[in-house]
């Protein structure tokens, strides 16, 4: 992928990431008709850091498998150990992920932009091309775990 297309792609999951988020998980009011649930285990293997309580890892569940500026996430949760799960209720049949690591700390995901050099990852797309995997969400079984580094970072 070319500079220009993966600065474009980091910056629409940048600008993704925070749309949305604030200091605690939540969802969209729940439909009648989002019932599916959904486990997420995230484990980061990057170098720039440990997740604790101060350097979270965030998640986004999206209802579009091209994630862009304009998406908006149906639920927003985070992570402060390496390897644990979120679980997610109130979803649609099919949800798309995105993920990234607070290596600096103290993010609160109400700043009007994410800090540069922020890892993240597009769920399915190791190439950054935005393209998200659709994960089917379901009962208390449904699960889906994400692993990811530092090779996709917010410009």
């Amino acid at each position: 992928m070319g500079g220009r297309q993966f600065g474009r792609v980091c910056m629409a999951a940048a600008v993704a990431l925070v749309a949305g988020i604030g200091t605690g998980a939540r969802a969209r009011e729940p439909v009648s008709a989002n019932t599916g649930r959904l486990k997420v285990t995230v484990e980061y293997k990057g170098q720039l850091g440990t997740v604790d309580k101060n350097r979270k890892i965030w998640i986004w569940l999206f209802d579009t498998p091209h994630i862009t500026t304009d998406s908006t996430p149906l639920a927003t949760g985070w992570l402060t150990e390496n390897k644990a799960s979120y679980s997610f209720t109130s979803l649609p049949k099919t949800v798309y992920i995105a993920a990234g690591f607070d290596a600096r700390g103290g993010y609160d995901g109400t700043m009007s932009a994410a800090v540069s050099g922020t890892p993240v990852t597009i769920h399915g797309s190791p190439t950054g091309d935005g393209q998200a995997t659709a994960v089917a969400t379901g009962g208390d079984r449904a699960a889906v775990t994400v692993t990811f580094d530092d090779t996709m970072r917010i410009p």
